[in-house]
């Protein structure tokens, strides 16, 4: 089957920040009305720190990758992700405790602060990074998968790494399954072609098989008791999937079903919200979106990870252009979307001889 991973991965970056730019506007206010907010207001999407984070982690993907081609050895994405993280700190606190590793942290639009979550500054200005093994709280918020994306979209091990990300600030089995879930969800949307349900069913049983394997190994106290904790979460989890899924079938107002699901906060509820809206509306973006953001709770993650998930499967070439022409950052998104698509540029001998890609990937600051 031919793909068009380029449309796809544009898609999946562009319509995640359609989706957080549209939510961002409404986060936590009540929504009475199915679909009342439709447009972006004042004609322009401006983007919170759901995507300001998903673009710190395509940046540190793409520099892991470029570091690994020169010197011929890189840390795991998780640890890069991290860096990548505390560049974004910085940006929000003015920090400055490291060297930077992400070209992205001097743009104006980045550097100004959206609101972000509080379980993410606090976790990425501990000193600590946060682990499956030893998690640095028992955070479940939304705010550990709404930024993942970019992980199912380069990477082939999409559903570990996605887990392994979202430990590195929230720690609770419940966010850090519903991440795996959603990575392995995203990328066999974007590299098979999955119909929606279709990767969800897949990644639901890789998820299964995870954590039957035992998540936590080795000599870690407690290992045996925290092993169950993820069985008997991983159960919590399918269940309120599953119950987002049976609820596309009926003819209830979609805020109503909605309300059901839950509110968004947690990465579960974030996690079966989108689902909800994607497998509803999986061939209208547009609806898709609007059914995800048109609620009183977190309206931003909810539709940035619903854009993810159905971006990915139309692709660009698909989506609305008043979105697509409207959005803040457009054009940095599509180039990080486009390198991540084109991969580290090699000559003939192995070598990267692209200059701008080594400005970019490669700068003196990031020679750690």
């Amino acid at each position: 089957m031919n793909i068009n991973s380029q449309d796809k991965i544009r898609g999946s970056m562009i319509g995640g920040a359609i989706g957080d730019a549209l939510g961002y506007q409404i986060e936590f206010e009540p929504v009475l009305e199915p679909k009342q907010v439709t447009k972006f207001i004042n004609g322009k999407g401006i983007i919170s720190d759901d995507t300001q984070m998903t673009l710190f982690t395509a940046n540190a993907l793409l520099w892991r990758e470029t570091r690994w081609h020169i010197r011929g050895i890189a840390m795991l994405p998780p640890d890069a992700i991290y860096l990548g993280y505390l560049d974004w700190l910085r940006t929000q606190q003015r920090t400055d405790n490291h060297r930077s590793i992400s070209w992205i942290e001097k743009i104006p639009e980045l550097n100004t602060v959206r609101e972000p979550g509080n379980t993410c500054l606090e976790a990425l200005s501990s000193g600590k990074m946060g682990t499956i093994n030893e998690p640095i709280n028992n955070s479940k918020g939304c705010g550990g998968i709404m930024r993942i994306a970019p992980i199912s979209l380069y990477l082939k091990i999409a559903g570990e790494f996605s887990a392994s990300s979202c430990a590195l600030t929230h720690g609770h089995p419940e966010a850090v399954i519903s991440a795996y879930i959603l990575g392995e969800m995203i990328y066999y949307i974007a590299n098979n072609d999955f119909a929606i349900e279709m990767a969800l069913k897949k990644a639901i049983s890789n998820a299964r098989k995870w954590v039957k394997r035992g998540v936590v190994y080795g000599r870690l106290k407690n290992a045996r008791k925290t092993n169950q904790i993820y069985r008997d979460t991983i159960d919590s989890i399918t269940n309120t999937i599953r119950y987002a899924a049976t609820l596309t079938k009926n003819n209830v107002p979609d805020n109503e079903n909605i309300t059901k699901i839950g509110s968004g906060f947690t990465a579960k509820e974030a996690l079966a919200i989108a689902i909800y809206s994607t497998i509803k509306y999986s061939d209208d973006f547009r609806e898709a979106i609007i059914c995800a953001i048109n609620h009183g709770g977190d309206s931003d993650s909810t539709g940035a990870i619903a854009g993810n998930i159905i971006g990915a499967k139309l692709g660009y070439a698909k989506i609305p252009d008043y979105f697509k022409e409207n959005i803040e950052l457009k054009d940095v998104i599509l180039e990080l979307a486009d390198d991540m698509s084109s991969g580290v540029p090699l000559d003939k001998k192995g070598l990267i001889s692209d200059e701008k890609w080594l400005k970019k990937y490669f700068h003196i600051e990031a020679n750690l």
